[in-house]
């Protein structure tokens, strides 16, 4: 009997097929440019010579090389994909390697010509070139300075024009490639974005996570970043089928590690990796700031090392890291050197109170809030920093139809509002929820009528990069033509209703003035969308320096949460039960007029200055949060029993405590610990640099 294997259809493939297959379903995204490279393929007349992909790295420019190689192959294009470290950087290394892709081209091409000499790369490459094109295909090129100048003016220049040239890399070329007007006209750069939360739900679903929040968290944390969703996909979160739990906790640290360990291979000296350190803690920086800081002046030539790695960009107000590489070091710092973070942090923050101060510059009140590291605030005012193409539009007669449209959608797609604020060197989310009920009481409340009413001038459009309307903001400037709308409208009546004649009469400036402001109402399309949520949140940083009162009112506790966090103060008078009797939305009033704003300001510093040296006593004497509560009280004076019930918990209980902690500080007793305390949070800490 004759026996017969049946062989599957993988079995009959090759590996490198089963290979490109695999990657082609897993890919995803980047449809602009694929686009863009077969049209390229197929113009007869090219627009540019050389093809340029660069990007952070990890953003994916190798699988969009190998997407290309597919596209050539489909289309009987010889492709020749190298990456720069696979060859010596010589002329001769180079060519010997392009001989060796070529394989039986290269017999073609010798077996055709006349010459006796086996003809050079050059001669062959032109030589396939004459029955068509060809594509020389370079990954991390930015590894290949060494070769740059003889591959782009050397071999380039001699190449037939069938002959294209497709460069990927972590930076954008630079040098004679971008100060040459030719060499400008014969390339196109193509920088490579993060995914988008569509594109990267579609990759984790492809990877078989398909748990809504799970896919949330995990976007939150890697911000669309190819590399991280896939390394995600690779820890246990990813393995285990049942995704039992949404919580990443036990991956990040090592995720953050492994992405730092292969982005820091950029840095190539010890300067350029103290810089670093230090702009980690930054959220915008330039020159001036890191020389500030550092109490040196950072010369040219080291900052430019440090803004040309590949994970820094240019923002509206100097340079900004990549969220996710900034955050790791940010936690590998805090936690290998707390004691310079700490002090990195503070002069930092003292930097921005001093600019403040001088300048009254919207970014600068904005760094000096971010760089408090207040945990919440940074968290709501401050997401996704480097990719934000959004901006605010006025309203006007010319976009009121939009108002209109924005609040029809709303009244449509009427639901309760949910978002998700996530904080990763924290490793914290802060929740946002407005019920169905508050929403649609919202919608009585306000509509085109009460912008017409208030004025248009209170209003702004928040806008996305392709114009679209994705959100509103109302804040009313308050004045003689607002006060009578604010003192009857639902909400704000509940403040100016109770105000005596002289606060009616410090608020009735003329219309060309304001004596403060009322934040009235900040909405979105999609309330799930932080980025819109923070963009409108950083924009009221700028209510503060005009000074004057600014007054809101709001019964949902993630913003009641955050004024307290700024400072204002609940006008226990003026609660308003508009939305319902049962739901009471408390005022909350700033007062920064005149020298106020300065003083508002200084609170903030001494509170960081007081965290600060206590962090250095918890870090030098390894005390626990509850001895840390402990020591301060013990510090203000207080006995065991006052201390046992401030913290509602038994004297015996805070006398073992005690005791520990005077162990740990190897002191005798509370005044010895007291002076211990005063050395160890006034020493200086000097030594930051050696980060």
């Amino acid at each position: 009997m004759k026996y017969e294997t049946k062989r599957t259809s993988t079995e009959s493939k090759s590996m490198d097929a089963i290979i490109n297959e695999t990657e082609e379903s897993f890919f995803v995204g980047r449809k602009e440019e694929l686009e863009l490279f077969t049209n390229w393929l197929e113009q007869d007349f090219q627009d540019f010579k050389v093809l340029h992909l660069y990007g952070t790295g990890g953003v994916g420019n190798t699988f969009l090389l190998n997407a290309y190689a597919r596209i050539a192959e489909k289309r009987r294009v010889p492709f020749l994909k190298m990456d720069s470290q696979d060859f010596i950087h010589t002329p001769a290394g180079f060519s010997e390697h392009v001989l060796s892709l070529l394989g039986t081209l290269y017999i073609d091409a010798v077996n055709s010509s006349e010459s006796v000499e086996p003809p050079n790369t050059l001669t062959v490459l032109n030589s396939i070139a004459e029955k068509g094109r060809i594509i020389i295909a370079i990954d991390t090129y930015e590894q290949m300075e060494d070769l740059d100048r003889w591959f782009r003016n050397i071999l380039i220049r001699e190449l037939h024009p069938n002959v294209v040239v497709l460069l990927a890399g972590r930076n954008k070329l630079r040098g004679e490639w971008s100060d040459s007007p030719t060499w400008r006209t014969l390339i196109n750069q193509i920088e490579l974005k993060d995914f988008t939360f569509v594109q990267s739900k579609y990759y984790l679903k492809k990877c078989g996570i398909n748990k809504e929040q799970l896919i949330r968290n995990i976007w939150q944390f890697t911000e669309g970043h190819p590399l991280t969703l896939t390394l995600v996909t690779l820890s246990k979160i990813g393995s285990n089928t049942s995704q039992s739990s949404d919580n990443l906790s036990d991956n990040k640290s090592q995720l953050l590690i492994e992405l730092t360990e292969r982005w820091l291979k950029e840095v190539k000296n010890e300067e350029t990796q103290h810089l670093l350190y230090v702009a980690a803690l930054f959220h915008h920086f330039d020159q001036t700031s890191l020389s500030a800081v550092l109490d040196y002046d950072v010369s040219f030539t080291a900052f430019n090392e440090l803004i040309t790695l590949s994970f820094i960009r240019t923002v509206k107000n100097g340079w900004a890291m990549h969220d996710l590489i900034r955050d790791a070091i940010q936690i590998e710092l805090k936690h290998r050197a707390p004691e310079q973070y700490n002090c990195i942090s503070k002069h930092i923050t003292d930097y921005f109170y001093r600019r403040t101060i001088e300048t009254r510059s919207p970014n600068d009140i904005a760094q000096f809030f971010y760089h408090l590291r207040n945990d919440f605030i940074q968290t709501a005012f401050f997401q996704n920093s480097m990719n934000s193409y959004m901006y605010l539009e006025p309203v006007g007669a010319y976009n009121f139809q939009e108002v209109i449209a924005f609040f029809e959608f709303k009244k449509k797609n009427l639901q309760e509002s949910e978002a998700a604020f996530y904080n990763r060197t924290a490793d914290k989310s802060y929740y946002f929820h407005a019920s169905l009920q508050h929403n649609k009481k919202e919608l009585e409340f306000l509509g085109p009528e009460y912008i017409k009413k208030i004025g248009c001038h209170s209003a702004n459009l928040l806008k996305n990069k392709i114009m679209e309307t994705i959100g509103l903001s109302i804040i009313v400037p308050i004045n003689e033509n607002t006060l009578p709308y604010l003192a009857t409208e639902p909400v704000s009546r509940a403040y100016f209703n109770q105000l005596s004649d002289k606060e009616i009469a410090y608020f009735n400036v003329p219309p060309n003035e304001n004596a403060g402001w009322y934040i009235r109402h900040l909405d979105y399309t999609d309330p799930k969308d932080t980025s819109a949520h923070s963009f409108l949140l950083y924009n009221l940083f700028t209510l503060l320096l005009p000074g004057g009162k600014i007054i809101t009112s709001s019964p949902v506790t993630f913003f009641q949460d955050l004024l307290k966090n700024l400072g204002f103060e609940e006008v226990l008078e003026a609660i308003s039960y508009d939305f319902g009797n049962d739901i009471p939305s408390p005022t909350y009033m700033l007062d920064v007029r005149g020298t106020k704003l300065d003083a508002y300001l200084k609170q903030f510093t001494e509170n960081t200055s007081v965290q600060y040296k206590m962090k250095i006593i918890a870090d030098t004497f390894s005390f626990t949060n509850k001895e840390i509560e402990i020591v301060k009280l013990i510090m203000e004076g207080c006995s065991n029993l006052e201390i046992a019930s401030k913290l509602f918990i038994a004297e015996i209980t805070v006398k073992k405590h005690v005791s520990r902690i005077l162990k740990k500080a190897n002191a005798k007793n509370r005044a010895q610990l007291a002076r211990t305390r005063r050395s160890s949070g006034n020493s200086r800490h000097d030594s930051y640099l050696s980060a």
